[in-house]
């Protein structure tokens, strides 16, 4: 969780954080020790590059002599940004299935101009269009999507009002925060505080963007940076008309990871703060096949046989990639594609579903290969589609 929050740790910090029972972490070096060793072993930045001696920004020399055992002589500065810049919500045995905290699924992160950010008064996220609320709550499918509100680069007088202006001064061209949005219509009448419709009247006389999505949660961003700085890509791209919203770019997605979020209420809404875990949610269970004749020869898989992989990702795009770039793919040539996948509600049921998968392959497959892999025929490679993604009701097996 440090190096997702872009952090060094100490020794002493790291036992308050896990609760260690001697108040200098005395004793955490045998277990930082398998964590080396796993990180190493599966081509990953060195992790505890990051734990560091008190008062300094590199581990203690006794650690990095463990470090360098295993990695080589480094530049620790070097490695310790590749340990912030890697993904490790990408490695399943890193899953924080012991955090209850929200998750924003960036995959599902759009972002839309507003004159400011108010969830405590206001409880929707507020339209000028009926037609655009409507296609929105369309396309979100019953599902709930993120919302990035920003400002625009310029405030403009209210006709009527002595310096009044449409936003405040501090908010023009700052991304301002984030909106978790349910697939529900809203209105004044119901979502917004009195206060919130007064203000409206008093500067317009009339209330303004009257056709509502319904807002569950929100987060303010501490420190706003500039919507250039920040999304500078999206601020860019070409909008619709009457206040619709846009797909975050993925590029402007990695650069708003880097800012620290701080939940808000809602209008409306029981207000139950926690930390947040600004990443995709493990909600995705997957295979994905490897079926190169002259490769598998290599693995000594059986006649007939192809090599599944049985997981679960919250990004199946960047999950491929990883496998195929993953230092044991190389060395033997494996070149993996996916071949089913299922998006669950939640990350629960996807660890179960991953679960149920692997303990039905154990027993079914014709060999285990390692681990999460394993030798199948055509056949139960298609059982295991079963496994993978259950067909339900309204929603359909996906197979490449």
């Amino acid at each position: 969780m440090e190096a997702v929050a872009n952090r060094r740790t100490t020794y002493q910090e790291l036992g308050r954080a896990v609760n260690w029972t001697h108040p200098t972490g005395r004793g955490l070096g045998n277990h930082l020790y398998e964590v080396l060793k796993f990180t190493h072993e599966n081509g990953l930045p060195c992790l505890t590059s990051i734990v560091c001696k008190g008062g300094t920004l590199s581990p203690g020399d006794d650690a990095l002599e463990h470090i360098w055992n295993e990695y080589g002589n480094f530049d620790v500065e070097a490695e310790q940004r590749r340990v912030f810049e890697y993904d490790w919500t990408s490695v399943s045995e890193f899953t924080f299935e012991f955090l209850e905290n929200p998750t924003i699924d960036d995959a599902r992160l759009y972002a839309t101009r507003v004159w400011g950010f108010d969830p405590t008064n206001w409880g929707m996220q507020g339209f000028s269009s009926e037609v655009t609320r409507d296609r929105i709550l369309t396309e979100m499918e019953g599902w709930p999507i993120y919302v990035v509100n920003f400002c625009g680069q310029s405030s403009e007088p209210i006709v009527g009002r002595a310096e009044a202006k449409t936003m405040q001064s501090g908010d023009v061209a700052r991304v301002l925060g984030i909106l978790e949005l349910q697939p529900e219509k809203a209105s004044h009448g119901t979502h917004s505080s009195e206060f919130a419709s007064k203000m409206m009247i008093d500067d317009w006389g009339e209330t303004r963007w009257n056709y509502g999505i319904a807002v569950s949660r929100a987060w303010e961003i501490v420190d706003k940076p500039l919507s250039i700085e920040a999304l500078p890509i999206t601020r860019s791209v070409t909008w619709p008309a009457t206040n619709s919203i846009v797909q975050v770019a993925d590029s402007d997605k990695a650069i708003l990871k880097r800012y620290q979020l701080h939940e808000v209420p809602v209008f409306g809404q029981e207000f139950r703060p926690s930390a947040l875990a600004f990443r995709e949610p493990m909600h995705t269970t997957y295979l994905a096949k490897c079926t190169d004749p002259a490769v598998l020869a290599k693995t000594q898989a059986p006649a007939g046989t192809m090599l599944v992989k049985i997981g679960v990702t919250g990004d199946p795009k960047r999950r491929l990639s990883d496998l195929n770039d993953h230092h044991f793919a190389k060395i033997f040539g494996l070149r993996f594609e996916m071949f089913a996948k299922h998006r669950w509600l939640d990350q629960n049921q996807a660890l179960g579903g991953e679960r149920a998968a692997l303990e039905w392959a154990e027993v079914n497959a014709t060999a285990h290969a390692s681990g999460e892999y394993f030798f199948m025929t055509k056949e139960q490679m298609m059982q295991a589609v079963g496994m993978v993604q259950p067909v339900k009701r309204g929603r359909t097996v996906k197979i490449w």
